[in-house]
């Protein structure tokens, strides 16, 4: 019996212990020993406090070691902007870790990119740089969002074509397409008709509808159908990405948008039906036609409001967003992301 007992004690000390004694290494003596400072976050669902902690400071020229762990579910950890960090899933009990060093000065977001709870959406975390000499990093601005503001274009209108006309007044549902709109059967078509030298110009395309471009290639092609215009239209709004950016801005969108939008853009993502108001159709052709890249780039880098829409202008770079855009006019207009 005393044995029993004995063995039992030291079952109970290996089970109790070793968990104990793990804990104590990654958690007290590890950073003790390393080289480097070591910031331990914990991810929980924001209904239980989200990142922990939710803010901190490092220094400029300073080496640190990020070890983030999850408490409750499976959480995918990323920090931007521009930083490329994509750390993939982090499961409860887990640890993923970067060591970072920062040159410079400036604000940079960490989060989760896979949908955890219903307020997925506020799993954001703030890394501040302070550079040591007290020099404040010089405030960002957005020449993008500026002109629009100056434009006076209202970012949040409503996204639904329901009701909506086209800039020159053309009701939506006339923009309704029996066939849908191919940038592959345009890209065949565009050497046989007459382009408009606006429709060449990729900052006219940015701040203009494909319908202001579809009105302006009929009018300069009287004999064109308006399938073959769409079509040379889909072309026109698609051609200047290529398949590396399309391929790196679906990644993007599948874990930071495909949640509420669709893999597809069709809307209907496992999460639409917990927004205040449904989520953009970017599949469909007659919403995409009426939409705007400088628009589409805007609402992405500030969000939307009066929607669950977030910003992302602090976790993607001016260059990811843009190839955001592109992402979504192949969506919309049939450019696949390899041609």
């Amino acid at each position: 019996m005393r044995r029993e007992r004995l063995a039992r004690i030291i079952l109970l000390l290996i089970l109790i212990g070793i968990p104990i004694a793990i804990l104590g290494f990654q958690r007290w003596l590890r950073p003790a020993l390393s080289p480097t400072r070591v910031i331990d976050i914990v991810a929980a669902a924001p209904e239980a406090g989200g990142f922990q902690p939710g803010a901190f400071k490092v220094e400029a020229g300073e080496t640190v070691t990020l070890r983030f762990s999850s408490v409750d579910v499976t959480h995918g950890i990323a920090l931007g902007p521009g930083l490329g960090i994509d750390l993939g899933y982090v499961d409860p009990g887990h640890v993923k870790e970067v060591t970072l060093t920062f040159d410079r000065a400036g604000t940079y977001t960490f989060y989760c990119n896979i949908w955890c709870s219903p307020n997925h959406w506020r799993m954001r975390g703030i890394l501040e740089v302070n550079d040591p000499s007290r020099i404040l990093p010089t405030p960002q601005r957005d020449p993008v969002i500026e002109a629009l503001n100056v434009e006076g274009v209202n970012i949040d209108a409503d996204h639904t074509t329901s009701g909506m006309s086209s800039p020159d007044g053309t009701p939506v549902q006339q923009l309704m397409f029996a066939v849908r709109p191919s940038a592959l059967r345009g890209a065949t078509l565009s050497g046989s008709v007459n382009i408009p030298s606006d429709l060449n110009v990729p900052l006219w395309r940015r701040s203009h509808t494909p319908a202001q471009g579809l009105a302006l290639l009929i009018s300069a092609n009287p004999t064109i159908s308006k399938a073959e215009a769409a079509d040379v239209v889909a072309y026109l709004w698609t051609k200047d990405a290529s398949p590396a950016t399309l391929a790196s801005a679906a990644l993007l969108y599948d874990k930071n948008c495909a949640a509420c939008h669709g893999q597809t853009g069709d809307g209907k993502g496992l999460m639409a039906g917990l927004t205040i108001k449904p989520p953009a159709v970017f599949s469909d052709p007659a919403h995409m036609f009426i939409m705007r890249s400088d628009v589409l780039y805007a609402k992405i880098r500030r969000g939307g409001m009066g929607t669950d829409m977030p910003n992302f202008g602090t976790l993607f770079t001016p260059e990811e967003t843009w190839a955001l855009v592109n992402y979504l006019w192949a969506l919309a207009l049939d450019r696949q992301l390899g041609k």
